[in-house]
């Protein structure tokens, strides 16, 4: 078994990596008042002991230690520095301006499910400190208990053995936007944001369902049409999408981010399927590599990663170790999608006009979902609409109303690590 907290071996990727900050912006009814955000974001906090620790270099090897400072709340909707003394040290924050608040974490400790935890914990405080009486259903506040089952993480060793069905290699000659990724790197400080695109649910759930789709399987299979559109002289297409292991092996309720990447391959000869022949055939290549034989297998490969990670003998050769031998990325894809899911949002509902996550990425779609609407995060490192617009005309074509707001910076906090 490996060494250290479970939590901190991609801290050894983030130190030459910068894509695992996150940033989920959510969007009230009501002005946002600061004090009372401060005051509530501190007793919410208290709520996660989990994500209340900071990290230091001690013994050629980054370690997680539990933190008793208050976590950090600033106004306006600027790039945050956690790890430093912007945070107080912490790896979580948040910002707010106007009716909107800004949740800043890093990856290592959790996704935005895990995040959504402590996001609506943190709005429950805050309107219930305003005066209001808020329904706090499917909503951990400060008098939650906190369970074995919300901190666990995979018992490897314990792990069944067993072979998957049909087992699929992912293909490796996908068209990727890596001169587009060239160009942003020239220019640190050029675009890198975002489209908002919101869709009916009840709408759009109805079009899923006559299309023999999961949400995941539709929004994949128009991204596949939009680069038809987008890039005709392209051949192959790899999607991939996120996977959430977490139940596979025995960590249904846990905060920690278990993931794995589903990668379904596309070519130009299916650029005329309709998309329910598409959704069918992405969600039986889905099917196929959700098997739990495929979840064990991976964790126990990652478990031998960080073991080899461990045996590195300094910090710099740890570093190296885990960014050549990474298992996040390993696959050319052309697109991702991540989908957080149901989320229950009790008495908050009222009170929210939007919720979208944003990472460090291009052509990641992001979903979230209110109880009205698809909250979609079309990033893109392109102002100039290529892509979102081949997007929306797969939209068009497919009847599905939608509003696209304006090109919107992220703004992605930055991680400091000692």
């Amino acid at each position: 078994m490996a060494k250290y907290d479970y939590d901190s071996y991609t801290i050894y990727e983030m130190k030459r990596r910068p894509v695992y900050a996150i940033k989920i912006r959510v969007i009230l009814t009501e002005q946002v008042h600061g004090d009372v955000l401060s005051s509530a974001a501190a007793k919410a906090f208290k709520r996660f002991p989990y994500y209340s620790r900071t990290i230091v270099l001690s013994e050629n090897a980054y370690l997680l230690l539990p933190s008793d400072k208050p976590i950090v709340v600033m106004e306006g909707d600027h790039v945050v520095h956690l790890g430093n003394e912007e945070s107080n040290g912490l790896y979580f924050a948040i910002t707010y301006e106007n009716n909107e608040v800004y949740f800043h974490f890093a990856h290592n400790f959790c996704g935005a499910c895990g995040a959504m935890r402590w996001l609506k914990a943190t709005l429950w405080q805050y309107l219930t400190d305003l005066g209001y009486n808020v329904d706090k259903t499917g909503i951990m506040t400060v008098d939650t208990p906190m369970t074995l089952e919300e901190v666990a993480e995979p018992d490897v060793p314990s792990l069944p053995q067993g072979e998957a069905f049909g087992n699929l290699v992912p293909p490796m000659d996908s068209y990727i936007p890596m001169a587009e990724y060239i160009e942003r790197m020239k220019d640190p400080n050029g675009v890198d944001g975002y489209f908002p695109i919101r869709i009916p649910k009840r709408e759009f759930m109805k079009y899923v369902r006559d299309n023999d789709g999961s949400p995941n399987s539709v929004i994949a299979s128009m991204l596949f049409k939009m680069y038809t559109k987008a890039l005709p002289e392209e051949k192959k297409f790899t999607g991939g999408i996120t996977n959430n292991y977490r139940a596979d092996v025995g960590c249904s309720q846990t905060y920690r981010d278990i993931l794995r990447q589903m990668y379904v391959p596309y070519d130009v000869s299916m650029k005329d399927w309709p998309i329910e022949k598409l959704s069918t055939y992405t969600r039986s290549r889905m099917y196929l590599l959700m098997q739990p034989e495929i979840s064990w297998d991976y964790a126990r490969k990652l478990d031998q990663h960080r073991c080899r990670v461990d045996a590195q003998p300094d910090i710099e050769s740890k570093v190296t170790y885990a960014i050549e031998h990474s298992l996040t990325g390993d696959v050319p894809s052309a697109f991702h999608v991540s989908y957080v899911g149901k989320v229950e949002w009790g008495g908050l509902e009222a009170y929210i006009q939007g919720v979208f996550t944003l990472t460090v990425s291009h052509l990641l779609i992001e979903i979230n979902a209110t109880e009205d609407e698809f909250c979609i995060s079309f990033q893109t490192l392109r102002k100039d609409r290529k892509y979102l617009d081949e997007f929306i005309e797969v939209l068009d074509e497919a009847g599905v109303s939608y509003t696209v707001d304006e090109y919107k910076e992220r703004r992605i906090p930055q991680i400091v690590l000692p």
